[in-house]
């Protein structure tokens, strides 16, 4: 089975690739840094000696870099058995007036276009299996919860839900076609998450200090215990309770004892 996941030199996207690799699953790791890809890869190949790894670097920005991505993948494989982006931008800014369009559209580009362009452009690959294919894409909190601050990541990550959505609905009229859900994480201590914090603190934002003192007490999930959520989802929900349907990570760790590592 092969599994292609974004973002995957670090973070989530580096723990769920980990996470697959022990279950069984062959990989495609995607991301912007091929020197992280190859890293995660090369555990992968020494845990798991028997899976299949390829790693490809992306720049999700540019359409013509995803579509690239897109190709190589259908000349690497024939049939893929889960899609998961975890891949994800989005730049604080220190009021509206500060905002940038180029952290806008670059958030728009890498947290809804590229996904739903790599969906489309693979489609054939899901539905070419005996079991629908499973794409999860990976929301955040902040989508329904507007701060200051946070216009690029949490506009587009409400686009992302709405894709899901529409996603969902498209995929119902196919003959074999995948199904698709929302994953949200919740607080994950991740490299990514400390920087956005260092940033939003260093511009005195509201969000910045409160994320600073929940991941100083750890009250959030490591990324092992995410990627645990997410492979249980992508690998246990039946598929009339996963099409369509939000997740969150928390909860699930709550209700099947998960520990983080």
């Amino acid at each position: 089975m092969w599994a292609l996941i974004t973002g995957a030199g670090s973070g989530i996207g580096r723990a769920l690739a980990l996470e697959l690799a022990g279950q069984g699953y062959d990989l495609i790791l995607s991301g912007r840094t091929a020197s992280r890809l190859e890293q995660v890869a090369e555990i992968i190949r020494r845990d798991a000696p028997t899976r299949q790894v390829i790693t490809l670097s992306v720049e999700l920005a540019d359409p013509v870099s995803t579509r690239d991505l897109a190709q190589q993948v259908i000349d690497s494989v024939d049939h893929l058995a889960a899609f998961v982006h975890c891949a994800g931008v989005g730049e604080p800014a220190a009021d509206f007036a500060s905002l940038q369009l180029y952290d806008f559209q670059e958030a728009l580009a890498v947290n809804v276009s590229a996904p739903m362009l790599l969906t489309q452009s693979l489609l054939p690959l899901f539905q070419q299996g005996d079991t629908a294919a499973r794409i999860i894409m990976i929301g955040a909190g902040m989508d329904k919860h507007a701060q200051p601050g946070t216009g690029s990541y949490g506009i587009s990550k409400m686009a992302l839900r709405r894709l899901v959505q529409q996603l969902s609905v498209e995929f119902s009229t196919m003959e074999a076609g995948p199904v698709v859900s929302l994953f949200q994480p919740g607080l994950v201590d991740t490299p990514g998450i400390r920087e956005h914090v260092r940033k939003a603190r260093r511009l005195k934002l509201p969000h910045g200090q409160w994320l600073s003192d929940r991941l100083d007490s750890r009250q959030c999930l490591t990324a092992e215990q995410a990627a645990s959520a997410l492979a249980y989802t992508l690998t246990q929900v039946p598929d009339s309770e996963f099409d369509g349907a939000e997740f969150r990570a928390t909860e699930l760790v709550d209700s099947l004892s998960f520990s983080g590592s």
